[in-house]
């Protein structure tokens, strides 16, 4: 297979993907909330504040961007975006395999819809970005720039859980683990994603010199 057929046979499989996965959560979930007392209007905002679901979100439309040309989607073409997705979903990734799958059992769908969106999304975008995109233009200086995004959803939930005492995840649960231990969760975790932007942009740095010299 060649290069043009192997990036186009990744990005539609990386929609594909996306899109059955994130439709099925969906499909679940929010029928699931509402059965146990939410209304519509909430269980949607409930569904939405998950970054599990709002990353995935955003790297399938990644693969639109990179199928359509559409000038909205500039944002999602941008190295600096993809590259920033990368070490986001490995995040997710490392995230849920060591903090909340020992407390998380989920059966059926439910299963199934965890195995896609923290397992096979992450590493299929990963490869992706690996194999199909050019490389070299992403510094180590825009690593502190790719952490407004997640600091933005943070201060969402945030202030959504001062609000209504209801938090995505049982790290950034203020109500029962107080504000201070939440910090010291936060610092870890955003430690962590730098750490995880630096081996991405070190990566590509690489990927650019191996392609430079070949």
């Amino acid at each position: 297979m060649n290069q043009p057929m192997l990036n186009r046979a990744l990005t539609w499989t990386g929609l594909v993907l996306g899109l059955g996965a994130l439709g099925l959560q969906f499909s679940i979930s929010v029928p699931a909330y509402m059965a146990n007392g939410i209304g519509l209007p909430a269980a949607l905002v409930q569904f939405f504040s998950f970054f599990t679901i709002l990353t995935n979100i955003t790297i399938t439309v990644i693969y639109l961007s990179a199928l359509a040309s559409w000038s909205w989607l500039d944002w999602f073409r941008a190295p600096k975006t993809r590259a920033m997705m990368v070490g986001v979903m490995m995040l997710v990734m490392i995230f849920y395999h060591v903090l909340l799958r020992p407390i998380w059992q989920p059966e059926g769908l439910f299963l199934v819809c965890d195995y896609l969106l923290h397992y096979a999304a992450p590493i299929l975008f990963a490869l992706w970005w690996g194999l199909t995109q050019k490389h070299g233009t992403v510094d180590y200086a825009d690593a502190p720039v790719m952490l407004v995004p997640p600091l933005v959803y943070l201060a969402y939930v945030m202030a959504r859980g001062a609000l209504t005492n209801a938090y995505p995840y049982p790290t950034l649960n203020a109500f029962e683990l107080g504000y201070g231990q939440v910090a010291i969760n936060v610092v870890m975790v955003a430690i962590g994603l730098i750490i995880l932007y630096v081996i991405t942009i070190g990566i590509d740095r690489a990927l650019a010199r191996r392609l430079a010299t070949a």
